[in-house]
């Protein structure tokens, strides 16, 4: 079986995205992670990669959960997906939901049409 190549990038892209949305510093999640402002800036950038019980300490202090954190390594993301359209649409007006499921519909149509 073919593993996916793991983008440190993107998770760390994910990381300083739920960092930034739960209010927490740099700083505050180093002192969480027993770590150094600087090793949570190398990963938020992709330049370091981290150990599994740092990422699991990390998901904990952002309450995300690690399938949220990896869904671009995943094959089985479907829950995670899930998640972040529950997430993107849970301030939207109705009439917002409506014009967002329409420009998805018409997208897939057209991925699936260029059988990308």
């Amino acid at each position: 079986m073919e593993n996916p190549e793991i983008d440190y990038r993107r998770i760390g892209k994910r990381i300083k995205a739920a960092r930034k949305f739960r209010g927490i510093s740099q700083q505050t999640l180093a002192e969480i992670a027993s770590c150094t402002p600087s090793y949570i800036s190398y990963i938020e950038t992709g330049v370091r990669s981290m150990s599994l019980d740092t990422f699991i300490t990390i998901a904990n202090a952002l309450e995300v959960s690690s399938d949220e954190l990896l869904i671009d390594c995943l094959r089985n993301n479907i829950t995670a997906v899930n998640r972040e359209f529950t997430t993107i649409l849970s301030d939207c007006t109705p009439a917002e939901r409506r014009i967002l499921a329409d420009l998805i519909r018409s997208a897939k149509h057209t991925i699936r049409a260029n059988g990308t």
